[in-house]
């Protein structure tokens, strides 16, 4: 027997050992690993229901600014006027809850603490509920929103209560309140788990107690068990702090993981017990290492004599290449990153040139995710964290072949990007490779106005056409108001064209100073300007279209004497085309300049 063979015979012999001491390592381990397991189950779920939590909240601060805006509503609250603010917001809260069916309470408070309108419950106002509601009274006292779980008549809920003021004066509070069974659902459509809510018996509140019979420890059951019961007890059993647990029952494994509903002062209102069914994960441990362990032994015994020349060029190989893509990535002016949907598992260096980190461990002291960054707009077209319900990275994959942006700010400066992403699945484990290119002055180019700096009319085609698609859907109104400079080419002719832009851009500062952040203003073409207004009644702009008329008369544009305008103003009609919508602003604005120039025809 030669040397090389007796290398090759000791060395296979005690490859063998470690291969099969550490195999049964293994299974004397898997408690521990369904440890891990269970922990890194109880991590995404908890970043899964703080996601929705954070989402919900943002909604329902977006929702509250076209609540307040809808007509009447400010008035109504101020003058306590129950009828008139339930006649106002009816519609709206209709619209809110065809969006949210788990949209439990709508409900609008006095500032000196007393209930004006339960929209859900129209027929009981004027109790003084602030002195049962702690979070009210914070929001009465401090006129800042508050956000938490709270329970109320209708039972524990997510609350979102936001001040109102009419001229930087409080007058009151609008709330929101989702229903718990809304993170049931939605932690069963992120995670797949089911889940179970239960209520802290110090904190039913206004609920009604005698519906809650059964439960454990220190909660109520809010929903018939039938088979969870019995799982749930064992859960609960010595575990009085409700700990993330591992367990197996009737020939099944669960992981079950706490949700604590914490209200704004971070006290426990309940809890959701998430249950996740991992029986096939357990039962086939064992079968994956022992089969482990034998394929190894035969690889080994077949292969060993190629072992160290395969091995030294493989690693040689995969070091080389390593390095051929880490070079090709950080040479590219994009940003580039690897993620597994929640946390990044490389960058290249364009990413850490743009945030400011210098390596992934940096970015990770501070953020868990580049969607962090994601901002959005009136339009809707950039892409947020959470699209309809998905996940921003399994949404780039459902829609690859469309154009998807992201809006992003870094130190002050924002910044719009395309965004592309491929998924690489490789033995379970998912990948998407990222690439954000960024288009910030191809997008100026595109969507502004040079002269003036305001949206073009190929921009203004586009927010348009999404604003009447909510419109269709939401039920809500939109005016449209189109602007013409009277005799301005006699400007341009007496004063030069430099004049002439000078007064462009100063007619344009004097529209964008007197609307909305929300409203649209476009450069129509030449001397004409339009503006879109979401969620408004044809009364209000036609009073603000005159306002804009006498602005614009008084105005001096020096060195030009006077310059006056012709406005033509249509609200759109439920079922009318753009087309249609356009033909008809038009039109106003020509029998405004038939019947003398600088005046409103609505």
């Amino acid at each position: 027997m030669s040397i090389k063979l007796r290398a090759q015979l000791i060395i296979a012999f005690i490859v063998l050992m470690v291969s099969a001491t550490l195999t049964f390592y293994h299974l004397s381990q898997e408690r521990k690993y369904v440890k891990e397991r269970t922990e890194h189950s109880s991590v995404n779920i908890r970043h899964a229901f703080g996601a929705i939590i954070q989402d919900t909240e943002h909604l329902y601060r977006f929702r509250t600014r076209a609540t307040l805006g809808v007509t009447g509503v400010i008035d109504a609250v101020e003058n306590k006027d129950t009828q008139a603010l339930y006649n106002a917001i009816l519609p709206r809260y209709n619209a809110l809850k065809e969006e949210n069916p788990y949209l439990t309470v709508m409900q609008f408070h006095a500032s000196d603490g007393r209930s004006i309108l339960r929209v859900h419950l129209k027929e009981k106002f004027g109790d003084d509920i602030a002195s049962k509601r702690p979070m009210l009274r914070e929001v009465h006292k401090t006129h800042k929103m508050v956000s938490g779980f709270e329970g109320g008549l209708g039972g524990i809920a997510f609350r979102v209560i936001m001040p109102i003021f009419k001229q930087n004066r409080y007058i009151g509070a609008v709330e929101f309140g989702v229903d718990a069974e809304y993170f049931v659902d939605r932690i069963k459509h992120l995670t797949g788990s089911d889940s179970i809510v239960l209520i802290n018996k110090e904190s039913i509140g206004a609920a009604d107690a005698e519906k809650y019979s059964d439960g454990i420890g220190h909660y109520f059951y809010t929903s018939d068990l039938k088979e969870k019961k019995e799982l749930i007890e064992q859960f609960a059993y010595q575990n009085a702090r409700l700990e993330s647990r591992h367990l197996e029952i009737n020939s099944k494994a669960y992981e079950i993981n706490p949700l604590f509903l914490k209200d704004s002062r971070n006290r426990d209102l309940g809890v959701i017990i998430s249950i996740n069914d991992v029986t096939g994960i357990s039962q086939n441990i064992h079968d994956v290492l022992l089969g482990s362990l034998m394929v190894t032994i035969g690889m080994m015994i077949l292969l060993w004599s190629l072992f160290e020349y395969t091995f030294g060029a493989l690693i040689g190989k995969v070091n080389l290449q390593e390095r051929y893509i880490n070079t090709i990535l950080d040479s590219q002016k994009n940003i580039v990153i690897v993620t597994d949907g929640y946390d990044i598992i490389f960058a290249n260096r364009a990413f850490y040139d743009y945030f400011g980190f210098e390596n992934l461990v940096a970015f990770k002291r501070e953020h868990s995710c580049i969607c962090e960054y994601f901002e959005s707009d009136e339009s809707g077209r950039y892409i947020m964290p959470l699209v309809d319900g998905t996940v921003w990275t399994e949404y780039l994959i459902e829609h690859e072949n469309e154009e998807l942006q992201a809006k992003m700010t870094v130190n002050a400066k924002t910044s719009i990007f395309t965004v592309t992403s491929k998924r690489m699945d490789y033995r379970g484990k998912i990948r998407h490779v990222v690439v954000f290119t960024d288009i910030t002055r191809i997008n100026e180019l595109a969507t502004q106005d040079v002269l003036t700096g305001v949206a073009n009319r190929f921009q203004f085609d586009k927010v348009l056409g999404h604003t009447v698609r909510m419109a269709q859907r939401s039920q809500r109104g939109l005016s449209l108001m189109l602007l013409d400079i009277d005799y301005f080419k006699k400007v341009n002719d007496t004063y030069g064209h430099l004049t002439g832009d000078e007064v462009l851009k100063q007619f344009t500062a004097i529209l964008t100073q007197n609307v909305r952040k929300t409203d649209t203003v476009a450069r129509w073409g030449g001397e004409e300007f339009v503006i879109l207004f979401p969620d408004t009644e044809l009364s209000a702009i036609v009073k603000l279209a005159e306002s804009l008329r006498q602005k614009i008369e008084a105005y001096s544009f020096s060195p030009v004497e006077r310059v006056t305008c012709s406005i033509g103003v249509v609200a759109w009609n439920e079922g009318e085309t753009i087309d249609e919508l356009l033909k008809r602003v038009d039109q106003k604005l020509y029998l405004a300049k038939e019947l003398g120039r600088n005046r409103v025809e609505s």
